[in-house]
């Protein structure tokens, strides 16, 4: 199942319903205006894109961590100091990645599709 949330509490919401896969609406256009920042500041497009694809990469790595905190939660409504603990985390690895240097963009730098891993006969 394929979802769409409006942030990422409302995406937790979706995955723990069970959806497959969830996009975030303001997590990528947060994404593409960072990357179009980038570029209005002078940084090269490809190196925008690489400093990105490293964005996503790193909240990828930590998101199993992020949700299983999220569901600690109760109801939603305090906020638990193991997610707290968990932003601090990604905010720090991903200051990191952000401040590396970057070598300079070459082609064989975009990522290549690969299908799924998983099929559905039901598609």
């Amino acid at each position: 199942m394929l979802a769409r949330a409006f942030d990422r509490g409302h995406g937790y919401q979706l995955r723990d319903a069970g959806a497959d896969d969830v996009v975030s609406e303001t997590y990528h256009s947060a994404l593409e205006l960072g990357g179009y920042a980038l570029t209005a500041m002078g940084v090269h497009p490809m190196r925008a894109k690489q400093m990105t694809w490293a964005f996503v990469q790193n909240e990828d790595a930590h998101e199993g961590e992020l949700f299983e905190a999220w569901k600690e939660i109760e109801e939603g409504i305090s906020f638990s100091p193991r997610y707290g603990e968990l932003f601090m985390k990604l905010e720090e690895s991903l200051n990191s990645a952000m401040q590396q240097d970057w070598p300079e963009p070459q082609r064989e730098d975009v990522p290549i599709w690969t299908p799924p891993d998983h099929h559905r006969d039901n598609v």
